[in-house]
């Protein structure tokens, strides 16, 4: 990777009119040039692309999709077995049947009366129990099994790729509930209003295999990107443990978040203010980010602008989805992850095609 492999360069050379001496004159300069785009960084080859795969991935993806999902879910179910009570009563349509057709629905994007439909067109394929109504759909984006069930999904789904992921990108956009809403421009509007009636979230993606390995939104005006960016890659960890490198953009660069990234055994990649200081004020990891720099631009900038692999992850979600259908916070904040969660299992069905060495097709229930 390239945090790794480039040799070190003379930052002279590759930093465009960079003069003065010390440390952090040069770090200074390097970050503004970086943020006036002048930056001169070789950067990274394109990846090939196997285009005859990437065809027979697209024709396939549809039926590919429906028996994913069916391997998936059934593979959840059987980890959660275990975990359930039996409870009194008329037993409830099994939360794994609704999470079949949950996902089915975010991915063919369609409301929740022709969800309906897709319980008689794809329900002997998907391995339905029963049929059930667009009612029982609408409730299961606030059940919490089948919430319990889609975050075991969500974990098989990084199954077949944990341990070969190296460098994670972390990102945060809001998720619009309207066609007219535009995050980025309304964050930076003058009237103040900033980025509310937003569904805020922040994502961790794998740069290798494009994954999402962490995922938290909330409906909160206070639920800012630093407040949901610790239990994400606390998440995104737990799903890949080879992670080395996490790199993001100007709202991560501050100590406490450097600090958390030390904690979980990676390296910062966050690009500061023009103003930024050497002081370590008890955080080590904020020094060395910033040294590191000095040292060799090359590396540290290859590998700070995998970043825009989250922003393309983001990119994808928003153009294959629209604005949020649900109006209750606990829904939108489902509906958002199943988004997230079909994401996976779509990419998963890529590889399968692109990446035939990995074990894809193989999601042990036990």
């Amino acid at each position: 990777m390239g945090y790794m492999t480039h040799n070190a360069l003379n930052p002279a050379v590759h930093a465009g009119s960079v003069t003065g001496t010390g440390p952090l004159t040069l770090v200074r300069k390097l970050i503004d040039s970086a943020r006036r785009g002048e930056m001169d960084y070789e950067g990274r080859p394109p990846p090939k692309v196997d285009w005859t795969a990437y065809d027979l991935a697209q024709t396939r993806e549809l039926a590919d999709m429906v028996a994913m999902i069916r391997e998936l879910v059934d593979a959840a179910e059987t980890r959660l077995r275990e975990r359930r009570k039996r409870r009194p009563g008329r037993p409830a349509t099994p939360a794994a049947d609704i999470a079949k057709v949950l996902l089915l629905q975010a991915y063919l994007e369609v409301p929740n009366r022709v969800a309906q439909g897709l319980v008689l067109l794809f329900g002997e394929k998907l391995g339905l129990s029963r049929e059930f109504s667009y009612k029982t759909i609408e409730r299961g984006y606030d059940r919490r099994a089948v919430r319990r069930m889609l975050d075991e999904v969500f974990a098989l789904t990084n199954e077949p790729v944990r341990g070969l992921e190296r460098v994670l990108s972390v990102d945060g956009t809001g998720l619009p509930t309207s066609v007219k809403q535009n995050y980025e421009r309304d964050a930076r509007s003058k009237e103040g209003r900033g980025a509310l009636g937003y569904m805020r979230a922040v994502a961790v993606i794998g740069t290798s295999f494009k994954l999402f390995a962490g995922w938290r939104s909330t409906e909160d005006p206070a639920g800012s990107e630093l407040a949901l960016f610790p239990d994400a890659l606390r998440e995104a960890r737990a799903h890949q443990p080879g992670m080395a490198v996490v790199v993001g953009d100007g709202i991560y660069a501050g100590r406490p978040q450097c600090r958390l990234v030390g904690e979980l055994g990676a390296v910062p990649r966050f690009l500061p203010r023009r103003n930024a200081t050497l002081k370590r004020f008890g955080v080590r990891e904020w020094v060395d980010m910033l040294q590191a720099m000095a040292r060799d631009p090359q590396a540290w900038f290859a590998d700070f602008h995998l970043r825009s692999l989250s922003e393309t992850g983001f990119s994808v979600l928003k153009n294959r989805k629209g604005p949020l259908r649900k109006r209750l916070s606990v829904r939108k904040e489902t509906e958002g992850f199943l988004d997230v969660v079909a994401h996976n299992i779509r990419r998963l069905n890529q590889l399968r095609y692109l990446a035939p060495y990995l074990p894809i097709p193989a999601f042990p229930a036990g």
